[in-house]
């Protein structure tokens, strides 16, 4: 079974790497500082130890034994032992202990002590040659003991030699061994360098996929979101900010597919309402003309156009109410438009005819109700009875491809362009327009689509054509399918 990844955030992310890194860097430069101290630590003792030989006086012997000679000529005194060139022992001696102190090179240290042992004998041998009072004793003892081949100024200058030697062989050894040792170091350090980059290198890409790969994907997901498709599923990840953001953008799209619902059915809610409003609007006046008609038409003893026009009448509001529906079938349609047509015909019998030619196969597509009887009624008003002699009302359907075309034609007086689109722009930017095409525009936009809609064609003096163009819908389909 998988170990399931603790959640971390970004910077707790950003902390175990420094963690790591910072550690490894830590014990190399504590590594580093070390053998430097440490090689520093014995450069610096050889070094010192050079230097304090070279302090050592190079005309020892010169000096020592040109002041013995000079004391060895002269006339015996009583002050003849205060008198011994003693000053320039005694700086031999300090100069020879500190090098004991310093050196490191066991056989220097027994160098060391053989000349300070050398020092005491040869201060003895002076006292005793200020002490002796024949002048030729003196002389041998100075050249047997002190300044002649096998004197102790001799011993000693060769002693001091051999021991700058060995530490001037020391100071190459060890200048050898620094540069061994820094070579080695700086392998070592660009070698850990090279794993700790590489260390952090492979970290870091995999710090940075877990990153950017959900930072991805909820990128996508706001892309889907903006497209309007509100389903999604969780973004794996184990940063904590991204599983925030995740979960913000879920309960986002929730909310605003859930703001969009209600808005959808405010919408429909709202143009309901202005459907009937515009019901409430058109049936009053059209039940008052349609009932003035009727009367005259009694008085005038028409009994047959008026048994015509009440169940014209009566079919017209019979499929108005429709049971409080918004959807109703093409062929409900054509029925309440042909009620429409033939109480306007009866009115208007001397200047209107009509014709309904809709496909026996297509009556049975699903449409926004109330959506032919405005435009008849434009055409009628605006078109009929604004020219001179009959004239014709056609109301035809037929399909589109995947469409369904519903077209309103007459024959009227028409339209120039500039009227037409200006009539065409006022149902797109929802101006007034008169007689409810705006409402039919809004209507059929709002169940159906952006794609959907009225479309006008005109001619001044041929007449106008109002294209109603739907999604072909049978009425098997629920009516959020428009």
């Amino acid at each position: 079974m998988q170990k399931k990844q603790p959640n971390r955030t970004i910077q707790q992310q950003i902390r175990r790497l420094l963690g790591t890194v910072l550690p490894v860097m830590g014990a190399i430069i504590v590594i580093l500082i070390v053998m430097l101290l440490s090689i520093n630590r014995q450069y610096t003792g050889v070094l010192q130890s050079a230097n304090t030989a070279a302090d050592f006086n190079q005309e020892f012997k010169t000096q020592l034994d040109s002041g013995m000679y000079n004391h060895v000529i002269r006339p015996r005194s009583e002050a003849s032992v205060t008198e011994l060139p003693m000053a320039v022992l005694d700086d031999a001696v300090g100069v020879l202990q500190r090098l004991e102190s310093i050196t490191t090179l066991r056989d220097n240290r027994w160098r060391v002590q053989s000349m300070l042992d050398m020092c005491e004998n040869l201060r003895g041998y002076m006292i005793e040659i200020a002490q002796e009072e024949s002048y030729d004793l003196r002389m041998e003892l100075l050249e047997r003991n002190i300044r002649g081949e096998t004197g102790l100024t001799k011993l000693i200058e060769t002693y001091m030699n051999d021991f700058i030697n060995d530490e001037v062989r020391e100071m190459a050894r060890l200048q050898r061994f620094i540069t061994q040792q820094m070579t080695v170091v700086i392998i070592a350090v660009i070698a850990g360098v090279a794993v700790l980059a590489l260390a952090m290198v492979w970290y870091s890409v995999r710090v940075s996929r877990r990153i950017t790969g959900p930072i991805s994907a909820l990128s996508r997901k706001a892309q889907q979101f903006g497209e309007g498709d509100f389903t999604s599923t969780p973004v794996e990840t184990h940063i904590t900010e991204l599983q925030t953001l995740d979960s913000g953008f879920d309960e986002m799209a929730r909310r605003v597919d859930a703001l969009m619902a209600k808005q959808m059915e405010d919408q429909r809610s709202l143009h309901r309402a202005e459907l009937e409003l515009l019901q409430a609007q058109i049936n009053p006046h059209f039940l008052y003309n349609t009932l003035d008609s009727i009367a005259i038409l009694a008085e005038s003893q028409r009994e047959e156009d008026v048994v015509t026009m009440v169940t014209s009448l009566s079919t017209f509001f019979r499929n108005s109410l429709n049971k409080g529906e918004d959807i109703i079938s093409l062929d409900a349609e054509r029925t309440q438009v042909a009620s429409y047509l033939e109480i306007q015909q009866i009115r208007y019998s001397d200047i209107l005819r009509y014709e309904i030619n809709i496909p026996e196969e297509l009556l049975d597509c699903m449409v926004p109700k109330l959506i032919l009887q405005p435009l008849v009624e434009n055409a009628l008003y605006h078109g009929i009875k604004s020219r001179r002699g009959m004239g014709t009302i056609t109301v035809t359907g037929e399909a589109d491809g995947s469409d369904l075309l519903l077209k309103v034609t007459d024959n009227g007086a028409g339209m120039d362009e500039e009227q037409v689109r200006i009539l065409q722009a006022g149902i797109y930017e929802d101006r007034h327009t008169g007689l409810g095409l705006v409402n039919v525009h809004k209507r059929i936009r709002l169940y159906c689509g952006e794609p959907y809609g009225l479309f006008f064609e005109s001619q001044v003096g041929k007449g106008s054509i109002v294209s109603i163009r739907l999604p072909q819908t049978r009425n098997t389909e629920k009516e959020v399918s428009l």
